[in-house]
């Protein structure tokens, strides 16, 4: 059963109602069978009605010693008539139908108030079974069989049983069955799949489009905000995510100024302390120093980057994917490096310049660190999450990463080379910097160690923008 119900929400929504369509379908269906049934009764159980009241009027009239041969003339005209002591039971319906007091009236107004005992119509198909929700659409000849208990003038009962057919009338079996299964069912129930179809979208589209909302928020908190429109529900909605996402970039911006300052205040006693280190003697230990301090500076300016990573504070334009290529390939190549490019493409991407760069330096200079100063890039198209983007791989022949250290090495502040030399391995925060703004962008970064050896960082942009979302 778990397997059978759909996952989805629109899936579910069109289940029930298809389904109480159909439970709807069944019920006004019975509405049709009682009203198929009475038109099928009427004619026999009329027709039928006048003959047992000819057959009692005979009977009052008929000596006692005759009824015996008359009624077994009446058997070869299918009409059963047989004397009883005392009359039966009337043996009811559980659901009394129309017919049968139709049944009663009939000869009650041709019999008068003598005492009577009138059983339900028993109305037959062609073959001769009791016509049931389905075959009483199909009957082409359907017969109704009476069984009444009679009380004569002189008092006696007598039982009579006979059988009346339509009297030559087109019952329209074919049309009736046509015009119950095509109104009742098939029109009904494709104009509710519809419906129902089209009363889901709009129903989940709202949902759909918050859930895209926020996937995309997680990758970039610069989205544009939703347009609060539509249903009461969905603006209410579309405010409260605005608001958070408000709320985020506040946070993230006090963050970057709370930073800010605490930089701007350390950068102070530093600067004091390496105009003190000028003044050390020996010279080994004035260069140790000077060494240490720049650590200093150099680790407060990766934690602003990674902060201002999230919070891209400059305006989004086209940017030429194999101009930066090369140009950040060129700054790699005047620094010592050797970096080959492979592949192109003509395509833009609509995002932040000056980040990309500084996105595609701290891949390289990983590469580079660990590969004896030497990297391939590779450019390229690729498609992603049904959107087509750009993909550039940047290969190295080094070490490569333990594979349990790589969803930890985007961490901020996490190095796999454990000495903590900041020569050997660095910050710590160039992973964390580079996948904060391939996000911002609402790319993806993933590392992987390749079958020869080494590791390839593939950063992938999608070429269009994604950042236009609003409710219906």
């Amino acid at each position: 059963m778990p397997r059978l119900w759909p996952q989805s929400l629109s899936g579910r929504i069109a289940i029930i109602l298809v389904v109480g369509m159909i439970v709807s379908q069944l019920i006004t269906g019975t509405v049709w069978y009682d009203a198929r049934y009475g038109s099928l009764a009427d004619v026999p159980v009329r027709s039928g009605a006048a003959h047992v009241a000819d057959v009692v009027h005979l009977l009052d009239a008929m000596p006692v010693d005759s009824r015996a041969t008359w009624a077994a003339q009446l058997i070869e005209g299918g009409v059963e008539v047989h004397p009883i002591t005392a009359p039966g039971e009337a043996m009811a319906r559980k659901h009394p139908h129309p017919a049968d007091g139709l049944l009663a009236d009939m000869l009650r107004s041709q019999l008068g108030h003598r005492a009577l005992v009138v059983r339900p119509v028993d109305l037959r198909g062609d073959d001769d079974h009791p016509l049931g929700p389905v075959s009483v659409f199909f009957a082409r000849m359907p017969v109704a069989r009476l069984d009444v208990d009679a009380q004569l003038r002189d008092g006696s009962w007598v039982n009579i049983r006979l059988s009346a057919g339509q009297e030559g009338r087109d019952v329209r079996s074919g049309l009736a069955a046509a015009d119950y299964f095509l109104r009742i069912y098939l029109l009904r129930l494709l104009a509710v799949v519809l419906l129902s179809f089209l009363a889901v979208r709009l129903a989940v589209r709202p949902l759909e489009i918050l859930s895209a909302a926020a996937e995309r928020l997680g990758r970039n908190l610069n989205a544009a905000p939703l347009e609060p429109k539509g249903p009461r529900e969905v603006r209410q909605a579309a405010q409260v995510f605005n608001l958070m996402q408000q709320r985020l970039l506040d946070g993230i911006r006090e963050r970057a100024r709370f930073l800010a300052a605490v930089s701007h205040d350390l950068r102070s006693p530093i600067t004091r302390l390496r105009l003190r280190a000028e003044r050390i003697e020996p010279v080994e230990l004035r260069e140790k120093f000077r060494h240490e301090l720049a650590e200093m500076e150099a680790m407060i300016a990766a934690t602003l980057d990674v902060v201002s990573g999230a919070n891209v504070e400059e305006d989004r334009r086209q940017v030429d994917v194999d101009t930066l290529v090369h140009a950040v390939a060129e700054d790699a190549i005047e620094a010592g490096g050797v970096v080959e490019i492979h592949g192109t493409t003509t395509a833009e991407i609509w995002g932040y310049p000056r980040s990309l760069r500084r996105c595609l330096q701290n891949l390289i200079e990983n590469a580079m660190r660990y590969a004896g100063g030497a990297c391939t890039v590779s450019v390229g198209q690729e498609e992603r999450h049904g959107l087509q983007g750009i993909a550039i791989i940047v290969a190295d022949h080094g070490p490569g990463i333990p594979e349990a250290s790589l969803p930890m090495v985007f961490e901020p502040f996490y190095r796999v080379e454990s000495s903590r030399n900041r020569e050997t391995g660095g910050t710590g925060l160039g992973l964390a910097i580079a996948r904060t703004i391939a996000q911002a962008h609402q790319g993806e970064l993933d590392l992987r160690n390749r079958e020869t050896g080494g590791l390839e960082a593939l950063l992938w942009l999608p070429l269009s923008a994604m950042n236009d979302v609003s409710l219906p």
